[in-house]
């Protein structure tokens, strides 16, 4: 769904675009007027264009591709008014511009193609060269095109006179019209195909249409032979057809999810459990989520504070109930101690040590439940003590399997108490994991489709699956979404935008094989995980 926010930017960009068009229509009839204030709006609306693109695009290598497009429109309309206005009288400059004309539109369709390349998970390095072989071709057509003075494989000038200039296309013309509409289709059909939402592919159709539009429009310029006129006014000119085809394709593919942007991040956190807010620079409170209460000088909350982009995100966690745990403990091991007063208040501690042999099992289940864990962990520390703080990998892993263990221990205690958990305890202990995994540039989403309680042993099981899912993929870069439903019975799918090793598979099967039932897929590059 479109936001309100991104609807009135598209209108404010059709306004600002139709109200130059207009312009440039009526200043035909006003005597004495210039074009170059007309050249000169159309270079600002790419440029307040690109800067919304900067603000919202995520990767920095699709906002360099977008950048050099946008240079390459503002060139086009500088060898414009450089031919109309100060050169075009003089022979050989005017030949020259004509020529150096068709660098931007060999270079836009080609920064889009590469744009499309960089949509999602990719090879780096086979994608890499193909960027480097397709501007190897692009620069070769410009390369050709501007020296067509001395070949004419491109152009064959009959009359090269600025005012009876003529001409008829040769093969090197033909190429590269091919060469751009095929890179503009590609790059389409790659985002396409690259896309994993459903919802963008259903709305695939309204970048077909900007993309077919513009093709008819570039149709009806070279067939009318030039600019179509209306009255007597030109209604476009070529330059105008790329600013719409260019900004127009790759505005519509952002707003319908094809590429990954920024928009609406704020709503999504203010939407969050977490009890945390976002601060800018000067320690200014920007976004605080729902859950979000003060506690400072509170000692049963411990607050952790994350530089980020622009400011620092700080969460509270509560610690009440590790700090009572800690007390009741310190207060029996002292009972312990002091056997002479064990023996007088016997009658009183012969409850006590039920609750005490009570505790002692529940914390013997904890420490076996997360034991491999802790080796893991205790391994990871030794490693960065002795390695030192720049063993990043080992602290982001070591971080996991905090989480894991916090999260773990505390579905044994609820568990302990009770044969069912709440499906809050699972969404809470899976999104503390997702956001330690996140550090580790494994980003994670979780969709929870049902409320109430549910098998306490179902629930740990699941929560064990993810972990040891993620364990797998702490140190590799991918996309991990978790969608929890309870239709007829409880059930979490885990989709991989990556394929996950045979080995891998078999192991996971064989460790859940009792009291949970696990069932794999795989379907374009994406693995399924299944656990009922």
């Amino acid at each position: 769904m479109i936001s309100n926010t991104q609807r009135k930017r598209i209108m404010l960009y059709i306004a600002a675009f139709m109200i130059i068009m207009l312009y440039n229509y009526l200043n035909t009839f006003i005597p004495g007027s210039s074009h170059d204030i007309i050249s000169f709006s159309y270079m600002g609306f790419v440029v307040v264009w690109y800067l919304s693109i900067k603000e919202r695009v995520i990767d920095n290598s699709m906002r360099r591709c977008f950048l050099v497009g946008i240079l390459s429109l503002i060139l086009l309309f500088i060898l414009r008014l450089a031919r109309w206005n100060y050169f075009g009288m003089y022979e050989r400059p005017n030949e020259l511009l004509r020529y150096m004309n068709y660098i931007p539109l060999i270079f836009i369709p080609l920064v889009s193609l590469n744009a499309s390349l960089m949509v999602g998970v990719y090879n780096r390095t086979k994608t890499r060269r193909l960027i480097m072989v397709l501007w190897i071709v692009g620069i070769s057509l410009c390369v050709l095109v501007v020296t067509n003075t001395f070949h004419k494989f491109a152009f064959r000038i009959k009359d090269s006179s600025p005012d009876s200039f003529s001409y008829s296309y040769g093969p090197g013309y033909y190429i590269i019209v091919l060469f751009s509409l095929t890179s503009i289709i590609s790059a389409f059909i790659i985002l396409i195909h690259r896309c994993r939402l459903s919802a963008s592919r259903r709305l695939a159709y309204i970048p077909i249409l900007v993309l077919v539009f513009g093709i008819v429009l570039i149709a009806v310029y070279f067939v009318s032979g030039g600019a179509p006129k209306l009255f007597g006014s030109k209604l476009y000119n070529l330059q105008e057809i790329y600013i719409f085809l260019y900004i127009a394709f790759w505005e519509s593919c952002i707003q319908i999810g094809l590429i990954p942007t920024n928009s609406d991040y704020g709503k999504v956190f203010e939407a969050s459990d977490l009890d945390a807010y976002i601060s800018d620079r000067k320690g200014k409170m920007v976004y605080s989520t729902k859950s979000y209460t003060p506690h400072d000088g509170s000692d049963d909350h411990r607050v952790t504070e994350q530089d980020i982009r622009g400011g620092k995100v700080v969460w509270q966690d509560d610690i009440s109930s590790v700090k009572e745990i800690r007390a009741s403990l310190t207060e029996v091991t002292k009972e312990l101690a002091d056997e002479n007063e064990l023996l007088e208040l016997e009658h009183e501690m012969s409850s006590r040590r039920e609750e005490l042999e009570s505790l002692r099992n529940l914390y013997d289940e904890l420490y076996d439940s997360v034991n491999p864990e802790i080796r893991s962990l205790r391994k990871l520390l030794a490693d960065i003590k002795q390695n030192g703080s720049e063993e990043l990998p080992y602290i982001r892993q070591a971080a996991v399997l905090g989480a894991f263990i916090k999260r773990r221990s505390n579905l044994s205690i609820l568990a302990h108490n009770s044969q069912e958990i709440d499906m809050k305890e699972l969404e809470y202990s899976l999104r503390e994991s997702m956001y330690y995994l996140s550090l580790a540039n494994v980003k994670c989403s979780v969709m929870m489709g049902g409320r109430g309680s549910v098998p306490a042993e179902t629930l740990i099981r699941m929560y064990e699956v993810f972990h040891v899912v993620s364990s797998e993929l702490v140190s590799k870069k991918c996309n991990i979404m978790v969608n929890v439903s309870e239709s007829a019975d409880l059930t979490m799918k885990i989709m991989i935008d990556r394929l996950v090793g045979e080995e891998f598979i078999e192991s996971l099967k064989n460790r859940f094989k009792e009291g949970l039932e696990v069932s794999f897929d795989r379907d374009e590059g994406i693995t399924y995980i299944i656990c009922r």
